[in-house]
């Protein structure tokens, strides 16, 4: 009995330990913004991830639209810089979504991911969700 317990609880501890929490960064770049534009054009090139961004913000692709939605997938393991592979890091990349315009931030919501850039994009669009509600 004492030695299931034991196991149990390792075990419980070694699953807590698995978790990734990697935070948000979000932010409307000019600082007395803070609604959504009116309208978006996607510049998403995976289709499954356009889906979902359209989905998540909830205003349909408007080609003439002066703001532009782009994502952003990094992974440091491609990085060149001889300082980065030198110094390692906390994570393996990051998910951006930004929009812009005029090629300038009007907003961008960002998280870290170090296993799992599928949990970092969903972390994103929760995000957004969130900021769409305020």
């Amino acid at each position: 009995m004492r030695y299931r317990a034991i196991l149990l609880l390792s075990s419980l501890f070694l699953l807590m330990g698995c978790k990734e929490d990697f935070p948000v960064y979000t932010s409307f770049c000019e600082q007395n913004t803070t609604k959504f534009p009116p309208c978006l054009r996607y510049a998403v090139l995976n289709d499954e991830d356009k889906k979902m961004i359209v989905k998540t913000f909830g205003i349909k692709d408007d080609t003439s639209c002066p703001y532009r939605v782009e994502l952003t997938r990094y992974h440091i393991g491609l990085c060149d810089n001889p300082v980065i592979k030198s110094r390692g890091s906390d994570f393996d990349g990051y998910v951006r979504l930004e929009i812009k315009k005029s090629f300038e931030c009007y907003y961008k919501v960002q998280s870290d991911f170090k296993n799992d850039e599928n949990a970092a994009f969903d972390r994103v669009l929760k995000r957004v969700r969130i900021d769409l509600d305020q």
